[in-house]
């Protein structure tokens, strides 16, 4: 939605992909925290398989998280670097606070929904069981704690065009105070 509002967006979750995908760089990393069990018989690395382990030990998201972060850091530095100054860039980063990117960033914003909502959704999206839900709602920081770090809020427990309403009202804040 800042795209629409006219802000370049990167995310973190789609730079992270990159290192899961046959080629990685990191297969070797990957692999040793995780087992060969994570990688299929045509050298497809199971992304699903790397999330269960993970959030069922903690030293295994914790591995992964010392890989992946700094990667995925150094990737958007580069793309930021890249974009024409003055512009707005919404960079989307799930462990924003937990990962000290907000130290990087002019804004913050956290974006919430009441836990009942969230698995509701992920339910209707036939994601995954209710217990990988909440073993990957409790790796992250509490949602309180965010809201009380970040300079914005938006609830998405509402409509689609309260939420669009929202972000526009967020971009155009933001837009006010950079210089162009």
């Amino acid at each position: 939605m800042f795209g629409e509002c006219g802000a370049v967006t990167i995310s973190s979750d789609q730079i992270a992909r990159q290192f899961t995908e046959k080629d990685t760089p990191i297969l070797h990393e990957l692999i040793e925290i995780f087992g060969n069990e994570i990688v299929d018989t045509n050298g497809n690395i199971s992304r699903a398989k790397i999330a269960e382990l993970a959030f069922s030990n903690q030293e295994k998201l914790q591995s992964l998280n010392a890989i992946l972060h700094p990667k995925v850091r150094k990737q958007f530095l580069e793309l930021f670097e890249n974009t024409k100054e003055g512009s707005i860039v919404a960079w989307e980063v799930p462990l924003l606070f937990e990962t000290d990117a907000h130290k990087i960033c002019d804004a913050t914003l956290t974006v919430y929904v009441s836990p009942d909502t969230a698995w509701e959704r992920v339910k209707n999206r036939g994601g995954m069981p209710k217990e990988d839900f909440l073993r990957r709602v409790s790796a992250q920081m509490d949602i309180e704690k965010k809201k009380s770090l970040s300079d914005f809020l938006v609830s998405n427990d509402n409509s689609k065009e309260e939420l669009e309403a929202s972000v526009r009202n967020i971009y155009n804040q933001i837009e006010k105070k950079v210089i162009r």
